[in-house]
């Protein structure tokens, strides 16, 4: 969801004329319009909060089904506003509005002033702040355990340092860029100045793990026998690494991640709900999951993957930009509408083939956590405290295998993914394909559980498993370098530099 977040945002910011308001409104018309539409979604909102905390308030072993159906209710509704937004942009024209009153004068015409852009999507941004105070009392009522849960102030500031990590760089610069291109033609220009700016995004994997331990506020992992464990863990599967830091959430999240290319710029990060609510042991294999995204290069080869995309999307839209202007008419391509093309086939190219070599990743990843706390018994039926365990992840054993599956099957509880299949045959239908979208970087759970099993009676599949992706890695890696060259040639590389 964050990649698909800062493509709808980063959409939103395209210099595009954008549709005027229905029936001559105006700027005072559309803006009234978005206000009405993101009221309607604040009421519903705040219809689903009031509900929550009613039944929790009359009947509190209800917590369970009623935090499934809230659960639900509200990632529908998150759903539902991306559409709203989008739709009060394009449709009630409030992309035009703002396009039309944010203005000032340069060299004697009015153009959009610096950074302007950015209100473009700010009726996500208010729906996603005011949904976040509204929704404060039912996460409230919802979270069980003696945890204490943070203030409305603090859970609302907590979510904005985490959207503020995740789109305040990338879209301050692509704002930065395209306010350059308006008042300095000249430098945005410049071969010198494209080549920084597609630099940018290695520089932003480089130096984003340097960001995330101020904005959200991570700490140090205290001393004490996790951290020792966790650092013993690490020599043993011979892992560098800066730091181990803590991510005080109050209990409201249930994760963990690696983040920076380079040892002397990574991290490896826990939720407190980890910590509290897992054994050791299973808290062992979700570090071994962080650590195997590094033994197998992942980081690296998202960071390649997207850098040769953004290059081949590039130059296949400088290619059949004059196709597609002859097949449908210069007037007709210069719509607006048209410019949503090449986003909505952005977005499905990175749901598509980003997801299916994300989830292969996830597989690979999975594997290492399971071979993190395995010995080399490939019989073994539980481990004991003198368990001679090989060093760097050697070993793959059923006691390992199980204990990563439990601790998968935690983190999916969780995050409320319980919720039990419908008896009718459209809804489990509707209610796995529902499933995908959520977890089309991850896979399903219980298809990654399943898989993890297999290996426990046939170890053989894990060295097939492991084959094919390489494989898959390989060509995947190749062929956008081949549609690169050929599109390189077609195009030329100087018109190529130069849409960049």
């Amino acid at each position: 969801m964050p990649i698909l977040l800062v493509l709808f945002v980063t959409a939103a910011c395209l210099p595009v004329p954008w549709p005027e308001p229905p029936l001559g409104l105006g700027a005072g018309g559309a803006a009234g319009l978005t206000a009405a539409a993101v009221a309607a979604s604040l009421t519903a909102a705040t219809t689903l909060r009031t509900w929550a905390v009613r039944r929790l308030r009359r009947d509190p072993n209800s917590r369970a089904r009623v935090g499934r159906v809230y659960g639900r209710l509200r990632r529908l509704l998150s759903l539902v506003n991306l559409g709203l937004v989008g739709y009060a942009v394009v449709g009630l024209g409030w992309g035009w509005a703002v396009q039309n009153t944010l203005t000032v004068e340069h060299d004697g015409w009015e153009v959009l002033a610096p950074f302007a852009e950015l209100a473009v999507p700010l009726p996500y941004f208010v729906l996603l702040a005011a949904g976040w105070v509204v929704y404060y009392d039912a996460e409230k009522a919802l979270l069980a355990g003696g945890r204490g849960f943070p203030t409305r102030l603090g859970y609302v500031l907590g979510h904005v340092r985490f959207l503020g990590f995740l789109l305040a760089l990338p879209l301050a610069l692509y704002a930065g860029i395209q306010a350059l291109g308006r008042f300095a033609p000249e430098v945005a220009g410049a071969d010198a100045f494209r080549l920084a700016s597609l630099a940018v995004l290695p520089v932003l994997a480089m130096t984003m793990p340097l960001l995330a331990k101020p904005l959200l506020g991570l700490k140090r992992l205290p001393d004490g026998p996790t951290r020792e464990r966790l650092e013993a863990l690490a020599r043993r599967l011979r892992f560098t690494y800066t730091d181990l830091l803590l991510w005080p959430t109050h209990g409201t999240m249930a994760n963990a991640l690696i983040a920076g290319l380079l040892p002397r710029a990574r991290y490896v990060v826990f939720t407190d709900r980890i910590l509290d609510d897992f054994p050791p042991d299973e808290v062992d294999a979700i570090f071994g999951h962080e650590v195997g995204h590094q033994r197998h290069g992942h980081l690296w080869l998202y960071a390649a993957f997207f850098l040769l995309s953004v290059v081949d999307l590039t130059a296949l839209a400088v290619w059949a930009q004059p196709k597609l202007a002859g097949w449908v008419g210069r007037a007709a391509a210069a719509e607006p509408w048209w410019v949503m093309v090449p986003t909505a086939g952005l977005a499905a190219y990175l749901f598509l083939v980003f997801g299916f070599l994300s989830r292969r990743c996830e597989r690979q990843a999975d594997v290492f956590g399971c071979r993190s706390v395995s010995c080399d018994d490939p019989g073994c039926e539980g481990h004991v405290p003198d368990t001679d365990f090989p060093a760097g992840g050697a070993g793959l054993c059923p006691t390992g295998i199980r204990t990563f599956v439990r601790a998968l099957e935690r983190v999916d509880l969780l995050q409320g993914s319980d919720d039990p299949a419908p008896d009718r045959p459209a809804a489990r239908l509707l209610r796995g394909a529902v499933g995908w979208l959520r977890a089309w970087q991850h896979g399903p759970v219980k298809r990654r559980v399943g898989f993890l099993l297999t290996l426990a009676d046939d170890p053989r599949r894990e060295r097939r498993f492991q084959r094919r992706t390489v494989a898959v890695r390989a060509a995947l890696m190749a062929a956008l370098v081949a549609v690169l060259v050929v599109l390189g040639e077609a195009v030329g590389w100087r018109v190529l530099l130069s849409a960049l």
